[in-house]
């Protein structure tokens, strides 16, 4: 992902990895990397204009101290249909202040090009380039200026592919107190951002994955001694959860409300980590943001091993200021990317060489490195 002039990032260059971990104090701008994916989605499912609106509009969104009229530019890098005839895909757009006052903003440029990933394939490049609304090939045809082209594409052919994994990036802030709270029903199997349906997935998953439903309660487990599963608990049209424990050969219930903030946000974690959404392939990408909120730090192994399983199976994003998190030797530093901030400007890139070393050579963890302040992030990504 590349990202310009989006709120404290002044650019950005970042390379995925199947978990990545963005390392970093508080109000580094760990969350705005992650909210540059969260406004591709909510932009695409609504405009960019209700997008820009649920963050306070262009001046909250875009970066303080530009000279030029405000906007900021994003551009995905991906690929679709992994598992059959792979495609890669470059999906980017840039917008700005409208210089008139009469909207909220313009869509300055549009492009998405969709190639084959592989030599020798038959699959014909297909792309679209918007400029100020029109196309640039034709100069016909053009549609509002404020609006993006790719939801209006999605009708035809490939492109329909290339909305809905963008669509399906999913963002995790869990909130214990909305999880606490009973709720209706739902057939839906999709954990909620703040982690509400709770119930409802666990109850998916027992009834469809019984399998890593018992890997959410084995690694309960570890992290709530004494667990024995967190379940669905159904009162009439109504979900909410509960936990099953044992102490000395005597099992014990308890609902939401008896069920400490660490537990119920680790309940919620383990949930999204391995919902029917990611076992399905629905889910894209999951970005979490500080998982290790409310739990001992000597969950934070079990924690580790969590994401790393299901990384497996969706790409996983967390942002996190936990040394204990990264406190092994077994982790691949060229997963984590570290975030600073300088004179209100994010930094984001990969360890720098002098900490890469220490780490390959076993003479420190990624964890050890942070305690003791001396991480940077290096020159090559990002600045």
């Amino acid at each position: 992902m590349k990202v310009e002039n989006y709120k404290s990032i002044a650019s950005c260059d970042v390379t995925f990895t199947p978990l990545l971990v963005l390392l970093g104090p508080n109000a580094a701008g760990k969350s705005n990397f992650l909210d540059v994916l969260r406004f591709v989605v909510d932009a695409l499912e609504t405009t960019p204009a209700d997008a820009l609106m649920r963050r306070g509009g262009l001046d909250e969104v875009s970066r303080r101290g530009q000279k030029d009229t405000k906007g900021f530019g994003v551009l995905l890098e991906f690929v679709i249909r992994p598992d059959e005839e792979p495609l890669s895909v470059t999906y980017s757009f840039v917008v700005s202040g409208d210089p008139a006052g009469r909207r909220p903003l313009l869509v300055l440029g549009e492009r998405c090009f969709v190639r084959a990933a592989q030599p020798r394939s038959s699959f014909e490049e297909v792309n679209f380039v918007m400029t100020h609304g029109f196309f640039n090939q034709t100069g016909e045809g053009g549609i509002e200026p404020d609006r993006l082209y790719l939801p209006l594409a999605a009708t035809q052919g490939v492109f329909s592919e290339v909305y809905r994994g963008l669509r399906r990036m999913l963002f995790y802030h869990l909130d214990a107190g909305l999880m606490r709270q009973v709720q209706s029903r739902s057939a839906g199997a999709t954990l909620d951002g703040e982690g509400r349906r709770l119930g409802s997935v666990l109850g998916a998953l027992t009834q469809r994955y019984p399998a890593f439903k018992a890997r959410i309660d084995d690694y309960m487990g570890a992290i709530v001694p004494g667990t024995v599963s967190i379940d669905q608990r159904l009162l009439d049209t109504y979900s909410t959860v509960e936990l099953l424990t044992r102490h000395a050969d005597r099992e014990m219930v308890f609902g939401p409300e008896a069920m400490s903030e660490g537990t119920l946000r680790a309940a919620g974690l383990l949930t999204a980590l391995f919902q029917p959404a990611v076992l399905e392939g629905e889910a894209t990408l999951l970005g979490i943001e500080e998982p290790e909120t409310s739990l001992h730090p000597a969950a934070a192994g079990v924690l580790f091993d969590a994401l790393s399983e299901a990384s497996e199976h969706v790409q996983v994003v967390v942002t996190t200021q936990s040394a204990d998190l990264l406190d092994r030797d077994d982790f691949d530093p060229a997963s984590v990317r570290v975030v600073t901030m300088t004179d209100g400007l994010t930094t984001i890139g990969e360890i720098d060489d002098v900490s890469r070393r220490l780490v390959d050579d076993r003479r420190a963890t990624i964890g050890e490195l942070m305690r003791g302040n001396q991480l940077r992030p290096g020159t090559g990504e990002a600045e």
